[in-house]
């Protein structure tokens, strides 16, 4: 199984290695359906790649696309105004961007589902 980079590492893929960090402590164990708690983790512990495989949430449509459009437009227009340069001019910040949109609109789409009681 090939190794992916941490950024492309999406929630409910399955971790086929342990994944350990430079002391050898074991920080996901193999077989793991990842959260995104478990993705903050290895963020924090530095790592950088690891091997997994897709889960069930990865035939889920991208939360961009669940979220209505016209919250999405709002949720940008509100980010933009965050950034010191043109998102399109500097990969960094549009990488930076995109992680900060999507993490956005799950917090809107989790505080719709709980105001409904779901």
């Amino acid at each position: 199984m090939p190794r992916i980079k941490l950024g492309l590492v999406r929630e409910g893929m399955v971790v086929t290695a342990d994944v350990k960090n430079m002391d050898n402590m074991l920080l996901i164990p193999a077989g793991c359906v990842l959260t995104e708690k478990h993705i903050h983790i290895l963020n924090a512990w530095g790592i950088s790649e690891m091997q997994v495989e897709a889960g069930a949430s990865e035939e889920a449509p991208d939360i961009l696309q669940r979220i209505p459009a016209e919250e999405l437009e709002k949720l940008r227009r509100q980010l933009t105004e965050l950034f010191w340069d043109p998102i399109d001019k500097n990969a960094v910040q549009a990488e930076t961007f995109d992680l900060v949109l999507r993490r956005k609109a799950r917090q809107t789409m989790k505080g719709k589902v709980a105001a409904n009681g779901n």
